[in-house]
């Protein structure tokens, strides 16, 4: 039987779509869904029909029956929007619109349709004769092989209680964000904005951080259904992890662990963890955690609350600052953590992971050396190298590891902090996110209503700016070469040159102003020295001089130079403000040195008060506080904010919101601060995936340079769901 619609000839005993003698390739099960909305024209058939056909005796997630349409669609070159051939039946199914003129070959007679039964209980037409013959009813079609060695499939089948079937073959399927949302979590020094995600023990659900308004939340997708949901009491919540029965999950927020159930209730506290980097629910109800923000191992508590103890120790003679990310394996005794020395990346010193016990006999097992969080699932465990995901065999009895890595994915989402945002279940199912290319930004002039007044230099990977105090240099930290070298550049402005002004081979950030603008402060991590700060003359002249080195191997990253040229403000071990004097015994002291996080503590222009920000409220918002103090602190933003900047005469502040828009709060800095409500300014697409300053401002306030990038940095990629991943391998 051949039927013809508009330039197409459909050939139902050849199973072939030709357009002018020309074949088009379509899928089996399309070709099967085609077929079905052909024959029966122009009834609508419902979705669950059409699934029951095309999969008889198996649920499949509505997504892939989705895609078939949209696979349908293309090789028709027919628009959703305006459709000749195939229509969406909204909120029921999908129809076929296009006319229909039967061809019959000498001797063929005629098609003739009758009436049958579908599943829905409505009428619905099938061919007389043989039906076309199906494809496999194996549950999995496998479609192509990724680039990283996984296989793709365009069927995700379930069983009918809603757990994964057994799978013959690899499959893959993909998670937009939430409709109006992003995936991501909230910037801190020394994090990001990754992908934070987990995939329950039994496969049947994940969860990942997102925000859809000015909070973040932490989600809940089933993987059979199409639809994620809030979980409710999560706002702010941050890397959250599975029960080992996979109803319910922990997670950071407010400065505390907390659980909570995923069909709701509300969480319950378990323990402070001010900065929470990382935990893991053993089948013994042991929580482990990171409790943040550094010089401390990993703690212990019960899944029902109580006093924390130590699980883990830092070893001191190696110079660790912090253990993070724990991951309970099947014993429930044993675990893997990071443990970390110095800031990332690339780190001077390189991070260990290391297998630790509940049980504390004996040092812990040192494994191998990455910038990385491990996680362990179906005999392999996983982890990041750069931004690429690797597993690696792994043998339980032995805790040992066998073979070479091999990697499963590029792009995967990582963090600062060593996070990974990839998880395992324990039936084989893998889940990842993936950042988006790494899009050059422009360093780009605005008014105050946001009218674009035009850009500065050409167009790189910046990653800070500070604008010299007269406003005719901008220094800026761009990494160059291969391997990259990250150092200080200084852009004049007047010519719109940009040169080189650091030269060593480590790594150089954060630059600083002196107060004259004839020096220029920044962090340098420099090879088997300590993490620092120095200082050179902005002319280029003359060796840079060393100012302070960090204890071990702690972040020194500055960010404020009083007008004094007296004191330089800066975060330490990414998460307390400190601040060093430039005369006398230069010994640091402390200025917020809290158990939440603060960073990017900038001087007001009479050097009596010091802006930074501070998650101490449960989200990163700006504060001000006098210097050096004594004296109570007030809260200038609303509703989250991050890098604050003075007018030079004091009179404003500006930050960006989490929402990226520039506000500005009006402000008496003098003997006494009295800010005023935060107004917005301007939206702007700043790339703020840093604690560094990320735009600066001229000294009426009249105009800003942001390093803008041309897309959003919170994460709009998709995540990427593999079941049954390790076929791929073993073939």
């Amino acid at each position: 039987m051949r039927l013809r619609f508009g330039p197409f000839t459909l050939d139902l005993e050849s199973r072939q779509l030709t357009s002018g003698g020309r074949e088009i390739h379509l899928e089996p099960k399309a070709f099967e869904l085609l077929s079905a909305l052909v024959l029966e024209r122009p009834k609508a058939l419902s979705k669950a029909d059409l699934q029951e056909r095309l999969w008889p005796d198996t649920y499949v997630a509505e997504a892939n029956l989705s895609n078939l349409v949209a696979e349908i669609r293309a090789a028709l070159a027919d628009p959703a929007r305006a459709p000749k051939f195939v229509r969406t039946a909204h909120g029921f199914g999908y129809a076929f619109c296009g006319e229909v003129v039967p061809l019959t070959d000498p001797g063929e007679a005629p098609p003739v349709r009758k009436a049958s039964e579908s599943s829905d209980g409505l009428g619905a037409w099938a061919p007389t004769g043989p039906p076309p013959p199906r494809s496999s009813r194996v549950p999995w079609l496998v479609a192509g092989v990724l680039a990283a060695g996984l296989i793709t499939a365009t069927v995700i089948a379930l069983r009918r209680d809603g757990g994964l079937a057994s799978a013959v073959g690899p499959a893959q399927f993909t998670i937009a964000p939430p409709v109006n949302a992003s995936f991501g979590g909230p910037s801190r020094p020394g994090s990001g904005t990754a992908t934070q995600l987990a995939i329950s023990p039994d496969g049947r659900h994940i969860v990942f951080v997102a925000r859809a308004t000015a909070a973040f939340q932490i989600w809940l997708r089933p993987v059979a259904t199409l639809e994620a949901t809030p979980i409710q009491g999560t706002d702010g919540g941050t890397f959250p992890f599975w029960s080992p029965d996979s109803r319910s999950i922990g997670f950071f927020s407010d400065g505390k662990l907390k659980r909570v159930q995923i069909t709701g209730g509300p969480p319950i506290v378990l323990a402070d963890a001010p900065a929470g980097n990382g935990g893991s629910w053993s089948r013994e109800n042991v929580i482990l955690f990171a409790p943040g923000p550094s010089q401390i191992g990993l703690l212990r508590v019960s899944s029902t609350g109580g006093i924390p103890t130590v699980a883990t120790t830092l070893d001191k003679t190696a110079g660790e600052d912090v253990h993070r990310w724990p991951h309970f394996l099947p014993d429930g005794r044993h675990f893997f953590y990071t443990a970390v020395t110095g800031p990332c990346c690339p780190a001077s010193t390189p991070s260990v992971i290391r297998i630790g016990s509940l049980d504390r006999s004996g040092a812990d097992q040192s494994l191998f050396l990455a910038e990385s969080a491990v996680s362990y699932g179906s005999g392999h465990l996983i982890f990041a190298q750069e931004q690429t995901l690797m597993a690696r065999r792994f043998d339980l009895d032995s805790r040992q590891l066998l073979g070479d890595a091999f990697p499963l994915a590029e792009r995967v989402t990582t963090e600062q902090n060593r996070y990974v945002g990839a998880s395992l279940s324990e039936n084989g199912t893998l889940v990842y996110g993936q950042s988006g290319a790494d899009v050059t930004r422009q360093l780009t002039w605005f008014d105050r209503t946001g009218r674009r007044l035009g850009t500065l230099s050409d167009a790189a990977l910046y990653t800070g700016l500070a604008l010299s105090p007269d406003e005719h240099h901008v220094a800026v930290t761009l990494g160059t070469g291969r391997p990259e070298n990250v150092d200080i550049w200084l852009i004049d402005v007047d010519r719109n040159i940009r040169s080189r002004l650091t030269v060593d081979p480590g790594r150089d950030i954060s630059p600083v102003w002196s107060p004259d603008g004839t020096r220029i402060a920044f962090q340098s991590s420099r090879s088997q020295q300590p993490v620092a700060i120095r200082q050179t003359l902005s002319n280029g002249t003359g060796a840079d001089e060393l100012l302070v080195e960090g204890p071990g191997n702690f972040t020194m990253t500055p960010s404020g130079w009083s007008g004094d040229a007296r004191f330089i403000a800066y975060t330490t071990r990414g998460s307390n403000v400190s601040v060093l004097p430039l005369f006398g015994d230069r010994k640091p002291f402390p200025f917020a040195d809290t158990p939440f996080t603060e960073g990017s503590a900038v001087f007001s222009p009479d050097g009596r008060w010091i802006a930074y920000v501070s998650n101490e409220g449960g989200q990163a918002d700006i504060y001000v506080r006098p210097f050096p103090g004594p004296g109570a602190k007030s809260q200038v933003s609303r509703d989250g904010g991050s890098h604050p900047v003075w007018r030079a005469d004091g009179r404003e502040l500006f930050y960006l919101a989490a929402d990226g828009t520039m506000m500005t709060v009006a402000a008496g800095a003098g003997r006494s601060f009295d800010a005023g409500m935060p107004r917005a300014l301007f939206q702007v697409n700043a790339w703020s995936g840093t604690n560094n300053q990320v735009y600066a401002v001229t000294k009426d306030g009249q105009r800003f340079l942001v390093n803008t990038t041309s897309q959003k940095t919170s994460g709009v990629e998709p995540l990427t769901v593999v079941l049954n991943w390790t076929a791929a391998v073993r073939r």
